[in-house]
């Protein structure tokens, strides 16, 4: 006996959806009533939303505040690597620990730390859930966080921005610090070499009765340069040598004072380190739940699985009649 090949098309479905309407539209609104139980049950959640540009790192630098020559226009928004350093920053286990410290949301998210040995990582990971941050393509960071009190997902954000900002500021003053002790270091070291040379020359001096200004880097001889002799001589070029390098010592621990006092300078803890676009503010967007648009797409889905449901039921009955 040949067997007819299996039809099921549109109308199959449209028929078997009529046959079982009752069944399948009543799931639906079953399904949706107890989405709209859950969910009328459930809290609010608001959006807090700030947004910075980083700021250039070139502008509160050495090489500009103290420039010898036209320097080319520096934009006061930084670039990418700026952009780059923002962003880590604002994801650091530093910034994390401090906002999650700061804010008590062990007591927020009403989870005891002390009891419980997981607790504080239970607590970390429920913040990471609702805080992120994002670089965008417009070299800007946004930074949202997501809580059912708008005011306090606000005070997050905006905490977060100003730990971004202090972060930033450290690195760059205790680069700035370590180079000027660095600096410190060097011009001791030549003050200490600069008065024994200082001595030297004095004791020179008196022993050869020579008080003239004899470096020859200052291209001028005062004095005259009067005696005569080989005990003159000798003595005239020892003093002569020995002024020579006091006078380069002189001129390094000049030079590495300068250098010291410009990278203080540069510690200076009122440069921005980022411009801040937006602040986040209390009563921001909604986050959810969307209880309208999570019904209808319940009520939605119920009737498309009930449907589904029914087809595979009359499919497998159709089979079985013809088989059996």
């Amino acid at each position: 006996m040949q067997q007819t090949p299996l039809r099921f098309d549109l109308f199959d479905v449209t028929r078997i959806f009529l046959q079982w309407k009752k069944y399948i539209v009543g799931f639906a609104i079953v399904a949706s009533l107890v989405a709209a139980s859950i969910l009328f049950v459930m809290k609010n959640y608001y959006r807090g939303y700030g947004a910075f540009y980083p700021a250039s790192s070139v502008i509160s630098g050495r090489i500009n505040l103290f420039r010898e020559t036209q320097q080319d226009w520096i934009d006061y928004f930084g670039e990418e690597n700026e952009v780059d350093r923002a962003f880590v920053i604002g994801g650091s286990s530093k910034v994390i620990s401090h906002l999650v410290d700061s804010f008590q949301m062990d007591k927020h998210y009403e989870i005891d730390v002390k009891a419980d040995k997981m607790g504080y990582q239970k607590v970390v990971k429920k913040f990471l859930k609702n805080y992120k941050v994002n670089r965008t393509g417009y070299n800007h960071i946004e930074i949202t966080f997501t809580d059912p009190n708008s005011e306090f997902a606000a005070a997050v954000v905006n905490e977060a921005m100003l730990s971004v900002e202090r972060e930033l500021r450290e690195i760059f003053i205790n680069i700035n610090r370590q180079l000027a002790v660095a600096l410190d270091i060097r011009r001791d070291s030549l003050e200490h070499e600069l008065s024994l040379a200082t001595d030297s020359l004095v004791k020179l001096r008196v022993a050869y009765g020579i008080y003239d200004i004899l470096a020859p880097s200052r291209h001028v001889l005062q004095g005259g340069g009067k005696g005569s002799g080989i005990t003159y001589a000798e003595g005239l070029e020892k003093i002569q040598n020995l002024e020579e390098t006091k006078d380069r010592l002189a001129i390094d621990k000049a030079k590495y004072l300068s250098l010291s006092n410009e990278f203080k300078t540069s510690m200076f803890p009122g440069f921005p380190m980022i411009h801040v676009v937006q602040w986040a503010a209390p009563f921001g967007p909604k986050a959810g739940p969307f209880r309208i648009l999570t019904v209808l797409a319940v009520f939605a889905l119920s009737l498309l699985f009930a449907t589904v449901v029914a087809c595979v039921i009359d499919i497998f009955q159709s089979n079985k009649s013809r088989y059996a």
